[in-house]
């Protein structure tokens, strides 16, 4: 399954999408501050199953809006989807909200506060949901072209860099907490990261610069890439810290380097894999119109 191609419609697709969303959503809640789906081991179970019903509901809705729009590159085809992509953007943080109001109101042990922790629970169940579903389409032999493989490698290599950085730089620290859940957090942080994270060489497509100059835009790129995660897992139970520009400098050129194989070989296939906001959202509702 290419990455960003949602299945085909039918049981399968809507039971593969379950699950992943049931991943993402307990990986959120165990690491998401004031994201809470717990009580026993039933009462959490009730509360994920509940909230990924919701949610790969409105997946299916979205989905179908999606293939309502016209195709091709017309005028009306382009400003349907500048019009859709606000809404799929906003529909699963609004979606996992409801979900967890609906089960507190049944007597789930189930909250989530403030709309930053909204925000990022709902981006991570997302990005981890489409981890989940490449890895499906490797262990059930549905990547053909290799792009489902190198999402679930740059993911996992996003992870060890990060673990690297903790572990052998001075200057940055994830906070104390069981180490479960500092494996849940790196997990969370590294799909935050995104795919393009290390394109040493060519800070995007179609440009050309000169190495120095390209180099320094895309450094520049993955300090920034680096400082979002960082202040993103502020809205985390155990937050990364790397203090100073040089820590930072060092923290981005360790995770590049780490993840820099499976970005030669993305640049090689011409699709970068790996889980991306955009990426996800194709997932999950669907490709838009080409060139739109």
């Amino acid at each position: 399954m290419p990455n960003g191609s949602r299945p085909a419609a039918g049981p399968a697709a809507l039971l593969l999408d379950l699950v992943a969303t049931a991943v993402g959503l307990a990986v959120a809640a165990a690491v998401v501050a004031g994201f809470a789906l717990g009580g026993p081991p039933a009462d959490r179970c009730a509360a994920v199953l509940g909230a990924a019903v919701l949610l790969v509901a409105v997946h299916a809705a979205g989905g179908a809006l999606v293939r309502r729009l016209p195709a091709g590159r017309s005028c009306a085809s382009c400003l349907g989807a500048l019009l859709l992509v606000p809404m799929l953007l906003a529909a699963e943080p609004a979606a996992l909200w409801l979900a967890v109001r609906l089960a507190d109101g049944i007597g789930l042990p189930a909250g989530l506060t403030g709309p930053g922790g909204t925000l990022v629970a709902a981006v991570v169940v997302m990005l981890v949901g489409v981890t989940v579903r490449h890895l499906w389409s490797v262990l059930a032999d549905r990547d053909g072209d290799g792009a489902a493989l190198r999402g679930v490698a740059r993911h996992l290599l996003a992870v060890v860099g990060l673990g690297l950085v903790v572990a052998a730089l001075d200057g940055a620290a994830l906070a104390n907490g069981p180490g479960w859940r500092q494996l849940l957090t790196l997990v969370a942080l590294g799909a935050l990261l995104g795919p393009k994270f290390s394109r040493l060489s060519l800070p995007g497509r179609g440009v050309r610069l000169r190495s120095a100059a390209g180099l320094t835009v895309a450094t520049a790129g993955n300090l920034l890439k680096l400082w979002l995660v960082t202040w993103l897992s502020t809205w985390m139970q155990l937050p990364l810290s790397i203090a100073g520009f040089g820590a930072f400098a060092v923290a981005a050129l360790i995770v590049a380097v780490v993840m820099l194989p499976t970005s030669v070989a993305g640049r090689r296939a011409a699709d970068p894999g790996g889980p991306s906001l955009a990426g996800a959202v194709a997932e999950l509702y669907g490709r838009l119109p080409p060139g739109c």
